[in-house]
């Protein structure tokens, strides 16, 4: 399964304490290594600044992710990054009409989990949803 990952109100600027975002993120990498995708506008048109966007995170964590996790690219939408042939878990914390119409013209819907970036538990709904998502697709 791949994971992708915004940033900005996913990992970074979210209610949720540093220490959930730490275990969802060494979650991820421990989990999936090779299957986790950057799908941020810190990672767009060629250019992958995750590095910067990623200093809130200690540094072993910070590098670790910047390296581990893939660079995607997309152009209008991030879901023309998604590859939609493998099952997949989308976290982001805003989706546009248009991307909602391709993940459901693909089938897709429940390959995207909303967080809400005030929430306290946001980043363990999270969490949670790809481990609910990945036991249910093996």
């Amino acid at each position: 399964m791949n994971i992708y990952l915004d940033i900005d109100g996913t990992i970074r600027g979210v209610q949720s304490p540093l220490e959930d975002v730490i275990e969802f993120l060494e979650y991820l990498l421990n989990t999936f290594p090779g299957q986790v995708y950057w799908l941020t506008t810190h990672c767009h048109g060629g250019v992958n600044n995750c590095y910067y966007a990623l200093d809130f995170l200690p540094d072993n964590l910070r590098d670790r992710a910047a390296t581990e996790i893939k660079p995607t690219n997309w152009s209008a939408m991030k879901t023309d990054a998604i590859d939609f042939s493998k099952p997949f878990v989308w976290v982001d914390d805003t989706l546009f009409d248009s991307e909602l119409r391709v993940l459901a013209e693909h089938n897709a819907d429940e390959g995207f989990y909303k967080i809400n970036p005030n929430s306290t538990d946001g980043v363990k709904g999270a969490l949670e949803y790809i481990k609910y998502r990945a036991a249910h697709l093996s």
